[in-house]
Order: C-alpha cells, then structure tokens, then sequence
C-alpha cells in the first residue's frame, strides 16, 4: 500500500511541472518570433 500512495502523490506533481515547462517553451517562442521574424 505505500508504494501505491507515493505513486499517486508523484503524479499530480509531474503533470503541473510539465505543464508549466510546455507554457514557457511556447512563450519563448512566441518572444524569439516577435523579435526576429525573419528566422521563421
């Protein structure tokens, strides 16, 4: 039984983390695209 419960707690702490890594990945992109367009 503990493992199961430290398996749950683990995951709501990953999928947040992950989230937040995708927002700033895409909110990098968008700044490099604002500012040199003519990359892409």
């Amino acid at each position: 039984m503990p493992a199961r419960s430290t398996d749950c707690e683990e995951r709501p702490v990953l999928e947040p983390l992950f989230g937040l890594f995708v927002a700033l990945a895409l909110g990098a992109y968008l700044v490099v695209t604002l500012l040199r367009p003519e990359r892409f």
